[in-house]
Protein backbone atom coordinates (compact mmCIF):
# COMPACT_ATOMS: atom_id res chain seq x y z
CA UNK A 1 0.00 0.00 0.00
CA UNK A 2 0.93 3.63 -0.24
CA UNK A 3 0.08 7.03 1.16
CA UNK A 4 0.62 10.10 -1.02
CA UNK A 5 -0.50 13.60 -0.05
CA UNK A 6 -0.13 16.54 -2.44
CA UNK A 7 -1.12 20.18 -2.21
CA UNK A 8 -0.37 23.80 -3.06
CA UNK A 9 2.15 25.77 -1.05
CA UNK A 10 0.65 27.82 1.77
CA UNK A 11 3.02 29.58 4.16
CA UNK A 12 2.45 31.89 7.10
CA UNK A 13 1.32 35.42 6.30
CA UNK A 14 4.17 37.29 7.96
CA UNK A 15 2.56 40.68 7.40
CA UNK A 16 -0.50 39.99 9.52
CA UNK A 17 -3.97 41.04 8.40
CA UNK A 18 -4.69 41.91 4.77
CA UNK A 19 -7.89 42.45 2.81
CA UNK A 20 -7.72 38.87 1.51
CA UNK A 21 -6.49 37.07 4.61
CA UNK A 22 -7.59 36.80 8.20
CA UNK A 23 -4.94 37.61 10.77
CA UNK A 24 -2.54 34.68 11.08
CA UNK A 25 -4.03 32.81 8.13
CA UNK A 26 -1.63 31.11 5.73
CA UNK A 27 -0.75 32.81 2.47
CA UNK A 28 -0.78 31.06 -0.90
CA UNK A 29 2.69 31.06 -2.44
CA UNK A 30 4.17 29.70 -5.64
CA UNK A 31 4.68 25.97 -5.93
CA UNK A 32 3.13 22.60 -5.19
CA UNK A 33 4.35 19.56 -3.29
CA UNK A 34 3.83 15.83 -2.92
CA UNK A 35 4.73 13.62 0.04
CA UNK A 36 4.91 9.82 -0.08
CA UNK A 37 6.14 6.85 1.87
CA UNK A 38 8.58 4.59 0.04
CA UNK A 39 7.92 0.96 0.90
CA UNK A 40 6.78 -1.77 -1.48
CA UNK A 41 4.85 -4.65 0.06
CA UNK A 42 3.26 -7.92 -0.95
CA UNK A 43 0.03 -9.22 0.58
CA UNK A 44 -0.22 -12.66 2.13
CA UNK A 45 -2.35 -14.45 4.71
CA UNK A 46 -0.19 -12.80 7.37
CA UNK A 47 -0.88 -9.30 6.06
CA UNK A 48 1.39 -6.89 4.23
CA UNK A 49 5.01 -8.06 3.99
CA UNK A 50 7.72 -5.51 3.09
CA UNK A 51 9.69 -6.24 -0.08
CA UNK A 52 11.88 -3.13 -0.36
CA UNK A 53 12.11 0.44 0.86
CA UNK A 54 13.29 3.64 -0.76
CA UNK A 55 11.04 3.12 -3.79
CA UNK A 56 10.28 6.30 -5.74
CA UNK A 57 6.53 6.88 -5.76
CA UNK A 58 6.86 10.46 -7.01
CA UNK A 59 8.57 10.69 -10.38
CA UNK A 60 10.07 13.81 -11.96
CA UNK A 61 8.95 13.95 -15.59
CA UNK A 62 10.67 16.18 -18.19
CA UNK A 63 8.41 18.12 -20.55
CA UNK A 64 9.90 18.99 -23.94
CA UNK A 65 8.22 21.04 -26.65
CA UNK A 66 9.96 20.61 -30.00
CA UNK A 67 9.85 23.32 -32.64
CA UNK A 68 9.86 22.71 -36.40
CA UNK A 69 13.12 23.10 -38.26
CA UNK A 70 13.10 24.66 -41.71
CA UNK A 71 15.63 24.78 -44.50
CA UNK A 72 14.73 27.93 -46.35
CA UNK A 73 10.95 27.86 -46.56
CA UNK A 74 10.63 24.06 -46.42
CA UNK A 75 9.93 21.99 -43.33
CA UNK A 76 12.71 19.51 -42.61
CA UNK A 77 12.20 17.94 -39.17
CA UNK A 78 11.84 18.58 -35.43
CA UNK A 79 15.40 19.46 -34.57
CA UNK A 80 15.41 21.83 -31.59
CA UNK A 81 13.62 22.02 -28.24
CA UNK A 82 11.75 25.30 -27.83
CA UNK A 83 10.69 24.79 -24.20
CA UNK A 84 11.81 22.36 -21.51
CA UNK A 85 10.89 22.02 -17.82
CA UNK A 86 9.80 19.49 -15.18
CA UNK A 87 6.57 18.27 -13.65
CA UNK A 88 5.91 15.38 -11.27
CA UNK A 89 3.65 12.34 -11.26
CA UNK A 90 2.91 10.39 -8.09
CA UNK A 91 1.17 7.02 -7.93
CA UNK A 92 -0.40 4.59 -5.50
CA UNK A 93 -1.33 1.03 -6.39
CA UNK A 94 0.18 -1.57 -8.68
CA UNK A 95 3.87 -0.95 -9.32
CA UNK A 96 3.63 -2.91 -12.60
CA UNK A 97 0.74 -0.80 -13.85
CA UNK A 98 2.43 2.38 -12.65
CA UNK A 99 5.72 1.58 -14.38
CA UNK A 100 3.97 1.05 -17.71
CA UNK A 101 1.97 4.26 -17.25
CA UNK A 102 4.98 6.34 -16.18
CA UNK A 103 6.92 5.15 -19.25
CA UNK A 104 4.11 6.26 -21.56
CA UNK A 105 3.68 9.60 -19.78
CA UNK A 106 7.43 10.22 -20.03
CA UNK A 107 7.51 9.36 -23.73
CA UNK A 108 4.51 11.55 -24.54
CA UNK A 109 5.63 14.60 -22.56
CA UNK A 110 9.17 14.45 -23.94
CA UNK A 111 7.98 14.49 -27.56
CA UNK A 112 5.40 17.29 -27.76
CA UNK A 113 5.63 19.13 -31.08
CA UNK A 114 4.49 22.42 -32.57
CA UNK A 115 2.27 22.05 -35.63
CA UNK A 116 -0.54 23.95 -37.33
CA UNK A 117 -4.17 23.22 -38.06
CA UNK A 118 -7.41 24.71 -39.39
CA UNK A 119 -8.04 26.55 -42.63
CA UNK A 120 -5.45 27.58 -45.18
CA UNK A 121 -2.45 29.86 -44.92
CA UNK A 122 -4.63 32.95 -45.14
CA UNK A 123 -7.69 32.02 -43.06
CA UNK A 124 -8.04 30.50 -39.58
CA UNK A 125 -4.44 29.35 -39.52
CA UNK A 126 -3.27 28.60 -35.99
CA UNK A 127 -0.30 27.08 -34.23
CA UNK A 128 -0.95 24.15 -31.89
CA UNK A 129 0.86 21.59 -29.75
CA UNK A 130 0.42 17.96 -30.71
CA UNK A 131 1.38 14.60 -29.27
CA UNK A 132 3.74 12.40 -31.23
CA UNK A 133 0.89 9.95 -31.86
CA UNK A 134 -1.32 12.70 -33.38
CA UNK A 135 -1.64 13.35 -37.09
CA UNK A 136 0.95 15.99 -37.96
CA UNK A 137 0.30 18.42 -40.81
CA UNK A 138 3.91 19.51 -41.19
CA UNK A 139 5.10 15.93 -41.55
CA UNK A 140 2.16 14.97 -43.75
CA UNK A 141 2.86 17.84 -46.15
CA UNK A 142 6.52 16.82 -46.26
CA UNK A 143 9.24 19.10 -47.54
CA UNK A 144 7.40 19.94 -50.73
CA UNK A 145 5.24 22.65 -49.15
CA UNK A 146 6.57 26.20 -49.00
CA UNK A 147 5.97 28.22 -45.80
CA UNK A 148 6.32 32.00 -45.75
CA UNK A 149 9.06 33.84 -43.92
CA UNK A 150 6.41 35.39 -41.69
CA UNK A 151 5.27 31.97 -40.45
CA UNK A 152 6.56 29.80 -37.56
CA UNK A 153 8.41 32.64 -35.86
CA UNK A 154 9.17 31.48 -32.28
CA UNK A 155 9.03 34.90 -30.63
CA UNK A 156 5.70 35.68 -32.25
CA UNK A 157 3.89 32.36 -32.64
CA UNK A 158 5.12 29.92 -29.95
CA UNK A 159 4.75 32.00 -26.80
CA UNK A 160 2.03 30.62 -24.51
CA UNK A 161 1.17 27.82 -26.92
CA UNK A 162 1.68 25.06 -24.32
CA UNK A 163 -0.63 25.08 -21.28
CA UNK A 164 -0.86 23.13 -18.06
CA UNK A 165 -4.35 22.00 -19.04
CA UNK A 166 -2.99 20.44 -22.23
CA UNK A 167 -0.25 18.66 -20.27
CA UNK A 168 -2.94 17.26 -17.96
CA UNK A 169 -4.84 15.99 -21.02
CA UNK A 170 -1.68 14.32 -22.35
CA UNK A 171 -1.15 12.59 -19.01
CA UNK A 172 -4.77 11.35 -19.00
CA UNK A 173 -4.36 10.13 -22.59
CA UNK A 174 -1.13 8.32 -21.63
CA UNK A 175 -2.73 6.56 -18.66
CA UNK A 176 -5.75 5.45 -20.68
CA UNK A 177 -3.53 4.27 -23.53
CA UNK A 178 -1.58 2.12 -21.07
CA UNK A 179 -4.82 0.66 -19.72
CA UNK A 180 -6.14 -0.21 -23.19
CA UNK A 181 -3.88 -3.25 -23.25
CA UNK A 182 -5.86 -4.68 -20.35
CA UNK A 183 -9.11 -4.44 -22.34
CA UNK A 184 -7.85 -7.22 -24.62
CA UNK A 185 -8.35 -9.71 -21.83
CA UNK A 186 -11.32 -10.78 -19.77
CA UNK A 187 -10.46 -9.45 -16.34
CA UNK A 188 -11.87 -10.97 -13.19
CA UNK A 189 -12.47 -9.06 -9.98
CA UNK A 190 -9.10 -9.99 -8.50
CA UNK A 191 -7.24 -8.84 -11.63
CA UNK A 192 -9.08 -5.52 -11.56
CA UNK A 193 -8.17 -4.99 -7.90
CA UNK A 194 -4.52 -5.87 -8.54
CA UNK A 195 -4.14 -3.39 -11.39
CA UNK A 196 -6.00 -0.55 -9.66
CA UNK A 197 -3.70 2.50 -9.52
CA UNK A 198 -4.22 6.20 -8.86
CA UNK A 199 -2.07 9.09 -10.02
CA UNK A 200 -1.42 12.73 -9.18
CA UNK A 201 0.07 15.25 -11.61
CA UNK A 202 1.76 18.41 -10.44
CA UNK A 203 2.61 20.98 -13.10
CA UNK A 204 3.11 24.71 -13.45
CA UNK A 205 1.39 26.10 -16.54
CA UNK A 206 4.05 27.62 -18.83
CA UNK A 207 1.43 29.92 -20.33
CA UNK A 208 -0.36 31.35 -17.29
CA UNK A 209 2.11 30.54 -14.53
CA UNK A 210 -0.65 28.84 -12.50
CA UNK A 211 0.05 25.68 -10.53
CA UNK A 212 -2.14 22.70 -11.41
CA UNK A 213 -2.70 19.64 -9.25
CA UNK A 214 -4.68 16.86 -10.96
CA UNK A 215 -5.83 13.56 -9.48
CA UNK A 216 -6.58 10.61 -11.77
CA UNK A 217 -8.84 7.86 -10.42
CA UNK A 218 -9.40 4.52 -12.12
CA UNK A 219 -12.94 3.62 -13.18
CA UNK A 220 -14.65 0.70 -14.92
CA UNK A 221 -17.18 0.43 -17.72
CA UNK A 222 -18.56 -2.16 -20.12
CA UNK A 223 -17.20 -2.06 -23.66
CA UNK A 224 -19.41 -2.56 -26.71
CA UNK A 225 -18.18 -6.17 -26.69
CA UNK A 226 -19.55 -6.61 -23.17
CA UNK A 227 -16.14 -6.77 -21.52
CA UNK A 228 -15.03 -4.74 -18.53
CA UNK A 229 -12.53 -2.03 -19.45
CA UNK A 230 -10.68 0.33 -17.16
CA UNK A 231 -9.99 4.04 -17.64
CA UNK A 232 -9.25 7.10 -15.54
CA UNK A 233 -11.16 10.26 -14.75
CA UNK A 234 -9.37 13.47 -13.81
CA UNK A 235 -10.15 15.91 -11.02
CA UNK A 236 -8.48 19.27 -10.52
CA UNK A 237 -7.61 19.89 -6.88
CA UNK A 238 -8.51 23.38 -5.71
CA UNK A 239 -6.09 25.57 -3.82
CA UNK A 240 -6.59 24.99 -0.12
CA UNK A 241 -7.60 21.36 -0.69
CA UNK A 242 -5.24 18.42 -0.97
CA UNK A 243 -5.07 15.24 -3.02
CA UNK A 244 -4.73 11.92 -1.20
CA UNK A 245 -4.18 8.58 -2.91
CA UNK A 246 -3.43 5.11 -1.57
CA UNK A 247 -4.79 4.84 1.95
CA UNK A 248 -7.37 7.53 1.21
CA UNK A 249 -10.28 5.78 2.90
CA UNK A 250 -8.38 5.65 6.18
CA UNK A 251 -6.49 8.94 6.13
CA UNK A 252 -8.10 11.13 3.47
CA UNK A 253 -10.68 12.93 5.62
CA UNK A 254 -8.18 13.43 8.46
CA UNK A 255 -5.65 14.88 6.03
CA UNK A 256 -8.21 17.34 4.61
CA UNK A 257 -9.15 18.49 8.12
CA UNK A 258 -5.52 19.00 9.09
CA UNK A 259 -4.85 20.91 5.88
CA UNK A 260 -7.77 23.24 6.59
CA UNK A 261 -6.56 23.84 10.13
CA UNK A 262 -3.01 24.52 8.93
CA UNK A 263 -4.16 27.23 6.52
CA UNK A 264 -6.55 28.79 9.02
CA UNK A 265 -3.87 28.84 11.74
CA UNK A 266 -1.15 30.34 9.58
CA UNK A 267 1.07 27.24 9.35
CA UNK A 268 3.10 25.87 6.48
CA UNK A 269 0.86 23.39 4.66
CA UNK A 270 3.80 21.36 3.39
CA UNK A 271 5.29 21.04 6.87
CA UNK A 272 1.96 20.09 8.40
CA UNK A 273 1.26 17.48 5.73
CA UNK A 274 4.76 16.06 6.16
CA UNK A 275 4.12 15.68 9.88
CA UNK A 276 0.74 14.13 9.08
CA UNK A 277 2.29 11.45 6.84
CA UNK A 278 4.93 10.69 9.50
CA UNK A 279 2.13 10.33 12.10
CA UNK A 280 0.22 8.03 9.74
CA UNK A 281 3.29 5.84 9.21
CA UNK A 282 3.85 5.58 12.97
CA UNK A 283 0.18 4.76 13.56
CA UNK A 284 0.24 1.94 11.01
CA UNK A 285 3.60 0.60 12.16
CA UNK A 286 2.46 0.55 15.80
CA UNK A 287 -0.30 -1.82 14.69
CA UNK A 288 2.38 -4.22 13.45
CA UNK A 289 1.58 -3.44 9.81
CA UNK A 290 3.95 -2.36 7.03
CA UNK A 291 1.35 -0.98 4.63
CA UNK A 292 3.33 2.27 4.70
CA UNK A 293 6.77 2.93 6.17
CA UNK A 294 9.72 5.29 6.31
CA UNK A 295 11.63 6.86 4.68
CA UNK A 296 9.34 9.60 3.40
CA UNK A 297 10.04 11.61 0.25
CA UNK A 298 8.93 15.21 -0.15
CA UNK A 299 9.12 16.67 -3.64
CA UNK A 300 8.42 20.32 -4.41
CA UNK A 301 7.78 21.92 -7.78
CA UNK A 302 8.82 25.55 -7.97
CA UNK A 303 9.93 27.50 -11.04
CA UNK A 304 9.08 24.33 -13.02
CA UNK A 305 11.92 22.46 -11.29
CA UNK A 306 11.45 19.53 -8.90
CA UNK A 307 13.49 19.37 -5.69
CA UNK A 308 13.61 16.48 -3.22
CA UNK A 309 13.91 16.01 0.52
CA UNK A 310 14.02 12.67 2.37
CA UNK A 311 13.04 12.03 5.97
CA UNK A 312 14.37 8.77 7.36
CA UNK A 313 13.32 9.21 11.00
CA UNK A 314 10.41 10.68 12.94
CA UNK A 315 10.13 14.47 13.06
Amino acid sequence: MTLVVAGHNFNRNLWGYTDDLKEGQSERQEGIFAIADSIITSFSSNGHRPLLSGFKKIKEIPVKLWQPYFIGQNFKSYHNVFLQFECFVAFAGSTLTAQHVIDLITNHLATLRIDFESGDFQNNFRYVVKKICDSNNLERNGNGTVYGDDMFIPERHYQGILTGEYIAEVVEHSINKALISASKYKLDEQSLREMNTEFILGVNCPSSGCDLLIKYSMKRRLSVQGMIEVYVESERIAEGAIAVIGLNERFGAKAQDRAKQAIENGLSLKDEMTAFVVDAVNEVNNEGSFQIAMPIAIKCLENRKVTKEVISEDI
